[in-house]
């Protein structure tokens, strides 16, 4: 089976929707480097501007966050090349330098992109890299 790379956004919907599947679906796959701190400031965010949880509950979503993503294997940006390929897709895509990472990542590594970002997917189908949501994988496995 082709290796997944599971973005911010697939990661935290999945936490979210289907909490008891999340560690057997994530044991194993890929994350970037940066995957977790896009997690933990997303999770900032509900905190602190949008006023919907507080403190204590922003912590145990961090705790549970670490957990999940501890399963998984992390891929790094190694070489020049791969950061120049980033930079490139996200001119070539109009993505953020974050975005076109994922979308890098997923290219170089021949990985499915798990994503909820419609942006994101319809780059990718342009560059044609396989992607899924969350729900989509779900279903299937």
């Amino acid at each position: 089976m082709k290796a997944r790379l599971f973005d911010a956004s697939s990661i935290i919907l999945l936490a979210k929707k289907h909490p008891e599947k999340a560690p057997t679906t994530l044991t194993g796959e890929h994350i970037l480097d940066l995957t977790t701190y896009e997690i933990g400031n997303a999770i900032w965010k509900i905190n602190k501007l949008v006023k919907k949880t507080d403190k204590p509950t922003a912590m145990g979503a961090i705790e549970q966050a670490y957990h999940l993503t501890a399963l998984m294997n992390i891929i790094k940006i190694q070489s020049l090349h791969e950061l120049s390929a980033t930079m490139e897709n996200a001119f070539d895509h109009s993505l953020t330098f974050y975005d076109s990472a994922y979308l890098t990542a997923a290219d170089i590594h021949e990985s499915t992109l798990v994503t909820e970002d419609k942006r994101l997917a319809e780059a990718a189908q342009e560059a044609n890299i396989p992607t899924i949501d969350t729900d989509t994988l779900i279903k299937t496995t």
